[in-house]
């Protein structure tokens, strides 16, 4: 059983211009709107991944109550297991601008407070929660929680599946907090910015950028990074104790939509820990379900199809054994 924890969950809106200029008047050619927030994204796609089999997912959060029907029907459409706390007020909006260039400019509304009360609350039906093989946390912390509360369910979750491997897919201020506190995720997957962030100096999308980051040792305590590198593939470190390190190279696609594509890198290693792939296996999946939604219209979506044929095609995917950086052709 695969759980995926959204505290912050979003309903995005996405418009496509012509040309946007600030302080000016713009007009949409087109819009839409989907049910955001990381986590609803990586269950979406693991639901998809599963195909017939049902009840496999569970989406858990906390989401206002006032447009709680809209994220309801989202849930339902694609069999997840809703789980989500309704709060006071209505769940944030988000809204993406894309000109013809197809630049993007946005805006995120912050969310609405989360009382303490309802993450208590939250804590006690995680204990109802039974057979979790593979957990992600995703996306910022909601205001009104306190900055060490993914390190509070890391903890929590440890002792009610302990087997279970934790996935922490969050940046800046939500990631430094929580890879400094005692409970540790086994798997992070930052791209170059957030690694930045955390590490306090440039990575780049050069994969030896990347690499030497890798072997900081703040990230000693975590079993396995993958640092992303967009198109480029990425970097990954595997195990605590003599780390191998390892360079996904990734064939570029065409792409029509890269938003949502880190949350299916998130939803394809869930599927893959859940039915037991190991490390590597785990990294492919992850990368290949990332590729498939960039060739996909909508947010945080693949064919299932399309996913395996990636992981299944060296041309598409190859992983390479590191060790120097010497060894980085691409």
């Amino acid at each position: 059983m695969i759980l995926t924890i959204t505290t912050n969950p979003s309903l995005d809106i996405i418009y496509r211009t012509e040309e946007f200029t600030i302080g000016a008047t713009n007009r949409e050619i087109s819009h839409q709107k989907v049910v955001g927030g990381k986590g609803i994204n990586a269950a979406r796609v693991a639901s998809i991944l599963f195909g017939s089999e049902a009840n496999k997912v569970i989406a858990a959060g906390f989401a206002g109550i006032t447009n709680f029907s809209i994220l309801e029907k989202e849930l339902k459409q694609y069999g997840l297991i809703d789980k989500f706390i309704q709060t006071p007020g209505e769940t944030r909006f988000c809204y993406q601008i894309y000109d013809k260039r197809n630049k993007k400019t946005e805006l995120n509304e912050l969310g609405i407070p989360v009382p303490y009360k309802s993450f208590n609350l939250f804590l006690q039906q995680l204990d109802h929660l039974k057979n979790l093989t593979a957990i992600s946390i995703n996306g910022s912390i909601a205001p009104g929680l306190p900055k060490n509360a993914y390190s509070t369910l890391i903890k929590k979750l440890r002792s009610i599946a302990p087997n279970a491997k934790i996935i922490l897919d969050t940046s800046g201020s939500a990631l430094c907090s929580t890879l400094e506190g005692s409970s540790q995720p086994d798997i992070i997957k930052p791209n170059n910015d957030e690694l930045s962030d955390f590490l306090g100096y440039k990575v780049t999308e050069d994969p030896t950028s990347a690499l030497y980051a890798l072997q900081d040792k703040r990230l000693k305590k975590i079993p396995t990074v993958v640092a992303s590198l967009g198109a480029t593939g990425a970097v990954v470190k595997v195990h605590l104790k003599n780390p191998s390190f390892y360079f996904v190279k990734t064939h570029s696609l065409s792409a029509i939509n890269t938003q949502g594509a880190g949350d299916s890198t998130v939803a394809g290693m869930l599927y893959a820990i859940d039915q037991g792939f190991n490390d590597l296996q785990v990294i492919k999946y992850g990368m290949a379900a990332g590729m498939a939604n960039v060739i996909e219209q909508k947010t945080g979506y693949v064919q299932s199809k399309n996913v395996i044929s990636y992981v299944n095609d060296k041309s598409k995917i190859s992983i390479i054994k590191l060790k120097s950086p010497d060894e980085l052709v691409y």
